[in-house]
C-alpha cells in the first residue's frame, strides 16, 4: 500500500523539489564556489530525498529536511577531498555597460571574497540565514548545533564581514559600503 502511496505522491513531491531547486543551488555554490560541484550537490541532494520520501515525517519541514540532505552531501564532499579543501572559482564574466552595473558588480565581488574567506562553520550559518532565509530554529534543526551557537556563529560571521567589508572601503577604495541586516 505504501509503493502505490508513493507513486501518487512522487509527482507531487518532484515538483515540490523542483520549485526549491534554485534556492538550494545558490546555498550550495556559496559554500563551493564551483557551478558544477554546486549542480551536482543538489541533483545528489534531490535524488536522496526522492529515495527516502517515506522518511519525511511532516510535511512542513520539507524546506528543513532538503537543507540537511544538502549540508550532509556536502560534508560527504569535503569528508572524501580532505577537509582542508577550499575552492576559489569564482568568475564573472559578464560584460558591464553602465557604471552603476559595475560598481554592483564591485560589492557582489567583495561581499562573495568576504564570504569565502569565513570559516566553514560560519559561513554555512550565514548562508543558510541570510541567502536562504532560515529562521535559527531551522538553521539549529539543519546542522544540528544548539540555537545558541547558530546565534553566537551568525553573529560572528556578520561581524567578520562588516570588518572585512569596512576594511576594503577604507583601503582607498572608492566603494560606498552600506551594510544592512537582512533578518
Amino acid at each position: 500500500m505504501n509503493k502505490i502511496k508513493n507513486l501518487f505522491a512522487a509527482p507531487k513531491l518532484k515538483q515540490e523539489f523542483a520549485q526549491r531547486r534554485a534556492k538550494l543551488y545558490r546555498v550550495a555554490y556559496s559554500w563551493c564556489h564551483n557551478t558544477t560541484l554546486a549542480d551536482d550537490l543538489v541533483q545528489e541532494t534531490m535524488l536522496k530525498a526522492l529515495q527516502n520520501a517515506e522518511k519525511l515525517r511532516n510535511h512542513a519541514t520539507l524546506d528543513t529536511w532538503l537543507y540537511r540532505i544538502l549540508l550532509n552531501n556536502w560534508h560527504d564532499y569535503l569528508r572524501v577531498q580532505g577537509r582542508g579543501v577550499e575552492l576559489f572559482d569564482v568568475s564573472d564574466e559578464k560584460q558591464l555597460t553602465h557604471s552603476e552595473n559595475y560598481q554592483e558588480s564591485q560589492i557582489v565581488n567583495r561581499v562573495r571574497e568576504s564570504i569565502e574567506k569565513l570559516p566553514m562553520s560560519l559561513r554555512e550559518v550565514v548562508t543558510l540565514a541570510d541567502f536562504a532565509g532560515f529562521s535559527y530554529a531551522e538553521i539549529a534543526e539543519i546542522l544540528d548545533i544548539p540555537i545558541g551557537t547558530v546565534m553566537s556563529r551568525l553573529y560572528r560571521a556578520r561581524q567578520n564581514l562588516k570588518d572585512q567589508l569596512l576594511d576594503l572601503a577604507g583601503d582607498g577604495h572608492s566603494l560606498p559600503v552600506r551594510l544592512m541586516r537582512v533578518k
